[in-house]
């Protein structure tokens, strides 16, 4: 009864994860639809299954109780959602490809009677996807040239690559059990959703716990427009460390502040009069927030995923960034660009330029070709 209503709950939840998704209003968000697609198609077979179950139907609605060959087109789906995850990038005519032999497969065992589909095709089919999965979850592994920004959300992506190379090798696995045992009554779909509806749970209370996955995956932690991501990556919640024993007089003394003195960096940090002033650092910060220098560097330490000079950087680069998308460079320099933002030479600019956001200024605007009506980017 209690894995029955597990997998309701799971169904239930992996349904609303995929109203959320296709409900996103929020512009400069990429969807990866083999997502959606995923968890629509497990969210309402544990669904219509604990329904079954339950009795509170009598009829079976699930396709792959009608006809086992559907299972044929999950297998692409879960490659492609991998390709899209990893890469970030999408051609739908060459994805279109990998749905080929599924339909024919299906058509051949919905027409051609007295023809029975080998389940070692499958084994094969399957397999061989999986193994093409795991080359490109190895190359995310190995990935060593990641941007600054790239590199505080890789822990998200990387665990959540993890979570859900886990399922789909569960589903490789115990489809094909299931396929050459499926005569054993011990062996049936309704173990399988129920059992497996534990594994999703985990992987939805996770896409709660970070809902950057609902709202548009990759392509929105990569995006350098997102001021979400900016605020992810910056600054923490929580101690980022062990408060050491040197600095606990410190901390004890303004913990009921220390919401307090973040929202007031953030609010400099966004100022452009500062950000073209002066630089930041611990002594100009405390003296323009008026704010002992010990707090500063203690907020610094603990809760802020960057060094005070990376910060500092960053801020300007962030600055850059949203005089360029506002048509800057148009009619200045990339030269003149980083002297506004105070940095010293043209090759200190572009050198951090390319360390924080992952690609050169030139290559930025060139991605980049209706910058115009993009939003400014937002740190926090």
């Amino acid at each position: 009864m209690f894995l029955n209503i597990t997998s309701l709950l799971v169904g239930f939840l992996c349904l609303l994860v995929v109203a959320l998704m296709l409900f996103n209003p929020k512009p400069n968000r990429k969807t990866n639809v083999y997502l959606i697609i995923i968890l629509f198609v497990a969210g309402i077979q544990r669904f219509v299954n604990a329904i079954e179950v339950l009795h509170f139907t009598t009829a079976t609605y699930s396709p792959l109780k009608i006809r086992l060959t559907f299972g044929f087109f999950f297998v692409p789906v879960y490659y492609l959602f991998f390709q899209r995850l990893i890469k970030a990038s999408a051609d739908f005519k060459k994805e279109l490809l990998h749905f080929i032999v599924p339909t024919i497969l299906v058509l051949i065992d919905i027409f051609v009677i007295h023809h029975k589909i080998s389940y070692l095709i499958f084994l094969v089919f399957s397999c061989g996807y999986f193994g093409a999965i795991l080359i490109l979850v190895i190359g995310l592994l190995k990935t060593k040239n990641r941007s600054m920004l790239e590199e505080g959300i890789y822990k998200t992506i990387r665990t959540w690559t993890i979570l859900m190379t886990l399922i789909t090798f569960t589903l490789v696995i115990f489809s094909n059990y299931f396929l050459f045992n499926h005569d054993k009554t011990e062996i049936n779909l309704n173990n399988f959703y129920r059992y497996s509806s534990l594994l999703w749970l985990i992987t939805i209370i996770y896409i709660f716990k970070n809902p950057v996955i609902i709202f548009g995956e990759y392509n929105l932690l990569r995006n350098i427009q997102s001021s979400e991501l900016q605020e992810f990556l910056v600054w923490s919640k929580k101690p980022l460390s062990t408060i050491e024993e040197k600095d606990k007089i410190v901390y004890n003394n303004i913990l009921n502040k220390i919401g307090s003195v973040i929202l007031s960096i953030q609010k400099l940090q966004k100022s452009a009069p500062a950000i073209t002033s002066f630089t930041f650092t611990a002594d100009t910060i405390a003296k323009e927030l008026k704010i002992p220098r010990s707090h500063i560097e203690l907020v610094f330490k603990y809760y802020c995923h960057y060094s005070v000079n990376d910060f500092s950087n960053l801020v300007k680069i962030n600055y850059a960034v949203s005089l360029i998308n506002s048509g800057y460079l148009e009619n200045y320099t990339v030269e003149h660009l980083g002297m506004v933002c105070l940095f010293n030479s043209r090759f200190t600019f572009s050198k951090n330029f390319k360390k924080f956001i992952g690609v050169s200024v030139s290559d930025y605007v060139n991605n980049n070709t209706s910058i115009n009506k993009k939003p400014d980017a937002s740190l926090a």
